[in-house]
């Protein structure tokens, strides 16, 4: 049986491969690039902002994947794609890591926040306020991560937080190139580089690793011993800027993408409004027309001649059938009278369609008044006030004709103003044309609420 080693007890996937480093774990992917090039640094990150430290996203990860921190500390103001890049690898390598980002100023309605607590609150707390330092055991941190561009405050306590660093701990200090901060964050750097072995990195703002635990990963130890100045040292830089640039360009995009979408919706809001505002206008005009309505109709209807009238209106309304019987009627003995059988035909055809539709068997009187109970209160024939008026209102003859649809599958026949079951019976049916069921609700029956 092997023995426990450190390395297997973090269960390290790589060792570097350097000078003087024993080679114990490497395997074809830290054979390459000095023993510096492994699956994680390839890793699209999952969430990216604006901030130049997206371009250190990948060394987070490589670093995450090399060192297998037990507990992980980042100290800034705001939390944001670097602290997300180390919940991504932690989930990902699926390590017992506990993350801790401790912020001066956090909302738990940030979005970024929920975003975070969805996908990473089994092992990852975001805390606010400087006076966290008590909730750690001496020794107990491996990683801890300090943005000094955001938290001069925690970097000034960085003497208290050293006893909890545990021997095989790494700080990182991001900012050490930015000149935003007035060389603070340069200057803190400065003193630490003095006191640990280091390596630094100057794209996205300058990030600064210190090596303070004694007991590293061999990975680790490799990157401190290398020249600042060496030509292996240049070329990681080179890697990893270039690994960085391309998270920075994603960065871009998701920035672009964001403003392109708001330019969207406050164009689509513009739109909006002006369609809302033109719409109150109309319904302003509406009512106008309304009122005006409203009293021509008043006048009209206390008018003299409406009055006397009323009695004849309401006989033609209570048998509006029998008058209409009658004038057809008339007018076929009129055309009869004057030899016009041609117009006579025409005045008969209601009556041809009506029984057309009856030998169908497409047409259910009994269903079409229970359907719609105004045709039974008009006295009209149900086939014939189907033909009449029924099929262009879009109602349905029977539970297996729908008006309405055979209409809008065939604009033709609506251009036509034929009614749709008497186009069927007709033509429809010879050109293979397709009939659909109703979609009316079923009558209520009687007796029921």
């Amino acid at each position: 049986m092997w023995p426990l080693t450190e390395e297997t007890r973090i269960g390290a996937g790589q060792v570097a491969l350097g000078e003087g480093i024993p080679i114990e774990f490497g395997n074809w992917w830290s054979r390459l690039g000095g023993g510096f090039v492994t699956p994680a640094m390839f890793w699209a990150p999952d969430r990216v902002d604006a901030s130049p430290r997206c371009e250190h996203v990948p060394f987070l990860f490589w670093l995450v994947d090399a060192q297998r921190p037990f507990t992980l500390v980042e100290l800034t103001e705001t939390p944001g794609a670097a602290y997300l890049a180390f919940c991504q690898a932690v989930a990902r390598l699926r390590l017992p890591t506990r993350c801790y980002a401790i912020c001066g100023n956090v909302s738990r309605r940030d979005e970024l926040v929920a975003y975070h607590d969805n996908r990473y609150a089994q092992f990852s707390q975001i805390l606010q306020g400087d006076q966290q330092i008590d909730r750690f055991d001496d020794g107990a941190i491996d990683l801890v991560s300090i943005d000094a561009t955001q938290s001069a405050a925690f970097a000034e306590q960085l003497e208290a937080w050293l006893p909890k660093l545990s021997q095989r701990a790494v700080v990182l200090v991001y900012g050490i190139d930015d000149p935003s901060t007035n060389n603070s964050a340069l200057e803190l750097w400065n003193a630490l580089a003095e006191r640990y072995r280091h390596f630094e990195f100057v794209q996205g703002a300058g990030l600064g690793i210190l090596g303070v635990g004694k007991d590293l990963p061999p990975a680790l130890q490799h990157l401190f011993s290398l020249d600042a100045i060496a030509p292996r040292a240049l070329e990681v830089r080179e890697m990893f800027a270039r690994l960085g640039g391309s998270a920075g360009v994603q960065a871009e995009l998701a920035d672009l993408r964001r403003r392109l979408h708001a330019a969207l919706d406050s164009d689509q809001v513009a739109k909006l409004e002006s369609a809302l505002s033109a719409a109150k206008d109309a319904l302003a005009a509406a009512r106008v027309d309304h009122v005006k309505t409203l009293k021509r109709l008043r006048k009209v209807e206390e008018s003299f001649w409406w009055r006397i009238t009323k009695p004849p209106r309401r006989l033609v309304k209570n048998h509006r059938w029998a008058f209409y019987n009658i004038r057809q009627w008339s007018l076929c003995a009129y055309w009869i009278a004057t030899l016009r059988f041609a117009r006579m035909k025409k005045q008969m055809r209601p009556y041809r369609h009506a029984r057309l539709v009856l030998k169908s068997g497409l047409m259910h009187e009994a269903w079409y008044l229970r359907q719609y109970p105004d045709v039974a209160a008009v006295g009209i024939p149900p086939a014939l006030h189907y033909v009449l008026y029924g099929g262009f209102e879009g109602r349905d003859p029977s539970p297996m004709f729908s008006s309405q649809a055979y209409l809008d599958a065939y604009p033709d026949v609506r251009s036509m103003k034929t009614n749709p079951l008497v186009h069927y019976m007709q033509k429809g049916r010879y050109e293979n044309r397709a009939i659909m069921p109703s979609t009316a609700k079923p009558p209520v029956a009687s007796g029921k609420r």
